[in-house]
């Protein structure tokens, strides 16, 4: 996994004695000695967890009510068929850098993505704990070696082994759903802690109808927005008020027609 073994703990430099590491902090004072310690953690690999407040049944309704959404097609939340999800404690890579005077925040994943959305996510801090390792049953094996998380942040971050403040190991914990619309295999994974739902290919709404309305009635204000002139220089510039008159009326139906329109396509789509 990494040169440095991944590890909650580190040890006081006056008694030896391990310390509680609180993910974020720098200072912490020995429970044993009161020496306060600085936290070094830029050679050391700490290991978090999030704990799950989801079961299935409410990792289930979080999908549905994002399959409800605007981006996916309509009618997905109740005619998909959802397979029972797999639990699973995901690994990544978080990595705290200094940037300036600011402090950067890095997710990286430590596995092979099934769902590529999943690099989004992003973790309070507040969230993390020591991690269990009683939790290993249903953790997932990194596969990402240290070197080459390095090697990514230097190659496409700009950010140097010296910035390099913290890097710890975060197993979030997530349900991985496989479903079924229209006869094709789709997969999407819930966060379990916070109900995030991720999905790199799914059901989306058809844009197509969308963007033929946003078409039509461009192309048809454009063409009443015509109406007074045309009438202006038939009229000898006479009757520029009939023609600013019958433009409205038509751009009054116009409206109606697109919006109605609009709510057709909605409700089909």
């Amino acid at each position: 996994m990494a040169e440095v073994p991944a590890s909650t703990q580190l040890l006081c430099r006056q008694c030896a004695a391990s310390l509680p590491v609180e993910q974020g902090s720098s200072f912490v004072t020995c429970d044993f000695c009161g020496t306060v310690n600085y936290l070094d953690k830029s050679e050391a690999v700490l290991h978090y967890a999030v704990r799950p407040t989801l079961d299935d049944a409410k990792a289930a309704a979080a999908l549905r009510r994002w399959m409800a959404g605007n981006a996916t097609v309509k009618g997905l939340d109740s005619q998909a068929q959802i397979e029972s999800p797999t639990f699973q404690l995901f690994p990544l890579w978080l990595v705290r850098a200094a940037d300036g005077k600011k402090e950067r925040v890095i997710f990286k994943p430590a596995a092979a993505l099934v769902v590529t959305e999943l690099e989004k996510l992003t973790i309070p801090g507040s969230d993390l704990e020591p991690y269990d390792y009683e939790m290993d049953a249903a953790a997932v094996r990194p596969t990402v070696p240290l070197t080459t998380l390095r090697g990514w942040l230097a190659d496409n971050e700009g950010i140097t082994e010296s910035a390099i403040r913290e890097v710890s190991l975060v197993h979030v914990p997530v349900y991985h759903f496989r479903y079924t619309f229209d006869g094709k295999p789709y997969s999407a994974m819930v966060e379990a802690a916070g109900g995030q739902v991720f999905a790199s290919v799914f059901p989306e709404k058809a844009e197509l109808p969308y963007l033929s309305i946003a078409g039509f009635g461009c192309l048809a204000y454009f063409l009443a927005s015509l109406i007074p002139i045309i009438t202006f220089a038939v009229t000898a510039g006479e009757r520029l008020d009939l023609g600013v008159l019958i433009y409205v009326g038509v751009a009054i139906v116009l409206a109606v027609l697109v919006f109605g329109a609009a709510a057709q396509v909605s409700r089909k789509y």
